[in-house]
C-alpha cells in the first residue's frame, strides 16, 4: 500500500498516516494480520521522522487497529475494534456538515457517501456484528 503525506496540511502527519491505514483496511488493501512497515523503513520512504510513524502506530494500537511490539513489529489487528453509532456519528456529522457548508447538496453528499462505501470491503468478523 502506498501512503501519501501532505506536509502543508493542517492535519498532523501521524493522523494522516493513521487515517490512510484505517482506510486501507476498510478497502481490503491491508488485511487483518498484515505486517506494516517498520517505523524506520516507512519513515525513510515517506521522508518523515520515524518517531512520527511510531506515534501513528501507537495511536492505532490504542484504538485497536494494530497490534504488535518492538520484536515482532506492527501488524493489522486480527480482532478489529467494534465501532458503535455513538462513536462514529460525531465524526461523520462534522464531515457531512463541512460538505454542506462548502456548497454540496444533500443529494451530492448522499451520492458521495455511497461512492465511498462502495469501495470498502466488509470484513468477515465485521459483517456478523451489529453496531448500535
Amino acid at each position: 500500500m502506498q501512503f501519501h503525506i501532505t506536509e502543508d496540511s493542517a492535519q498532523p502527519i501521524y493522523i494522516q498516516l493513521a487515517q490512510q491505514i484505517i482506510i486501507g483496511v476498510a478497502m481490503g488493501d491491508l488485511l487483518p494480520g498484515a505486517q506494516l512497515p517498520a517505523t524506520r523503513v516507512l519513515g525513510l520512504s515517506l521522508n518523515i521522522d520515524p518517531m512520527t510513524v511510531s506515534k501513528c502506530y501507537q495511536l492505532l494500537k490504542q484504538d485497536g487497529y494494530v497490534e504488535g511490539d518492538r520484536h515482532r513489529g506492527t501488524r493489522v489487528s486480527t480482532q478489529l475494534p467494534i465501532t458503535t453509532d455513538a462513536t462514529i456519528t460525531p465524526e461523520l456529522t462534522v464531515a457531512l456538515a463541512k460538505g454542506l457548508l462548502q456548497g454540496l447538496t444533500i443529494r451530492q453528499l448522499q451520492d458521495l457517501c455511497q461512492e465511498i462505501i462502495s469501495r470498502f470491503h466488509a470484513l468477515p468478523q465485521a459483517s456478523s456484528k451489529i453496531t448500535q
